[in-house]
């Protein structure tokens, strides 16, 4: 966006338009401010397990709680070679009772983007509320994509809970926790927008400096 502000127009206007200036000078460096920007952070990391394979047509996944809400832009699927997927493979998030909330298709191959471990796809963002949910992506029987169990260690984005592992045969909502499985199954993970801690001071300085020359400019001109 490219603001300007055109000094001819300043030099014709009546002498009550030109009190108004100051705050059309800051309502204009107000429109013009860079947003904060944000960076998705992964929901869930692991290290060390077991790499799995369906048996059946099976989803798999994790049960997670959270502490505040959190806006799901991207769902991902786990790809244990980075080599990309054999399959497509549905991901969906679930409430802890069976209600669908955010779902996404993560399609075979190369092209979702790779991010420690997991291919992701973006989604129309979907508000999540604090509470406790299920995430799950189908494997078919048939198919050559793994996933991970027994993690030697679990590691969670700021206000995420791991909970434990979920599955079910067939695709739909896996309402309890593994039997015999422990840490997994990673399978499927998303990504939520954190705002950075650090704010842009130079470009914060730069603005305040060009208001300042801006009202500087008016009043002169008023006077």
């Amino acid at each position: 966006m490219k603001c300007r502000i055109q000094n001819s127009t300043l030099n014709v206007l009546p002498r009550f338009s030109l009190r108004l200036a100051p705050a059309l000078v800051l309502a204009t460096l107000i429109a013009c401010w860079p947003l904060q920007t944000r960076a998705d952070t992964i929901a869930l990391s692991f290290t060390g397990g077991v790499i799995l394979h369906a048996g059946g047509d099976e989803t798999n996944g994790w049960a997670f709680t959270l502490s505040s809400p959190v806006l799901v832009t991207q769902l991902g699927l786990f790809d244990n070679n980075n080599d990309g997927l054999a399959d497509s493979h549905l991901v969906t998030i679930w409430t802890i009772t069976g209600t669908q909330e955010a779902q996404g298709t993560i399609p075979s191959g190369i092209g979702a983007t790779l991010t420690n471990g997991f291919r992701y796809v973006s989604i129309v963002p979907v508000l999540l509320p604090a509470g406790s949910y299920t995430i799950g992506g189908f494997y078919s029987g048939g198919g050559s994509d793994e996933f991970a169990g027994f993690a030697s260690a679990i590691t969670t984005a700021s206000g995420v809970t791991y909970n434990s592992t979920r599955d079910r045969s067939g695709f739909g909502f896996p309402p309890t926790e593994s039997f015999g499985i422990a840490n997994g199954l990673f399978g499927p993970n998303f990504q939520f927008p954190m705002p950075k801690s650090v704010p842009d001071v130079g470009t914060t300085g730069s603005l305040l400096g060009l208001a300042l020359m801006g009202l500087a400019f008016v009043r002169r001109t008023v006077s």
